[in-house]
């Protein structure tokens, strides 16, 4: 079997320059690998911007199973999944939409520029109709993502 390049694997990096802290969530339930993290003032994460700040990019359930969740803080080749019908161009400045973690085009309100670039184009599903849907989740379909660089953090 040939490697796929529309394909990526969740929950990893594409690089081993990374650096990953694991949080306990708001909920009790992990973050969707690909998502970026608000990390509250009571010390744990969720998706809501209306309190924190953005502390980086979800690599997904802890596998010990524990309710936590690993982040990656800084890293390079580090997955995020993109708003559906979104393309975006490499070298540009990676965008997330409030309160979804998506990776979005900037707009000006609803989302906000973080410390990052795009390494590649979108990978996998379609623009006009591949992505992922707000509340959706990997299992239920194609899910576009892009890999980003976050050298310095997000």
């Amino acid at each position: 079997m040939s490697h796929n390049a529309d394909k990526v694997l969740m929950g990893g990096t594409g690089s081993s320059v990374k650096e990953v802290t694991n949080f306990q969530t708001v909920s009790g339930t992990a973050i969707e690998a690909g998502l970026a993290c608000i990390l509250e003032s009571t010390g744990k994460i969720s998706l809501d911007t209306s309190e924190g700040a953005l502390v980086g990019i979800s690599l997904g359930k802890d596998l010990s199973d524990t309710g936590r969740t690993a982040v990656c803080r800084k890293g390079l080749k580090v997955p995020v999944k993109l708003k559906s019908g979104f393309n975006p161009t490499i070298g540009a400045a990676v965008a997330i939409e409030d309160d979804t973690g998506l990776a979005r085009a900037y707009t000006g309100t609803g989302d906000r520029y973080v410390n990052a670039v795009y390494a590649t184009g979108r990978l996998g599903g379609n623009a006009a109709t591949g992505g992922i849907a707000e509340g959706a989740t990997g299992d239920t379909g194609t899910v576009g993502v892009a890999l980003i660089d976050m050298v310095g953090g997000l």
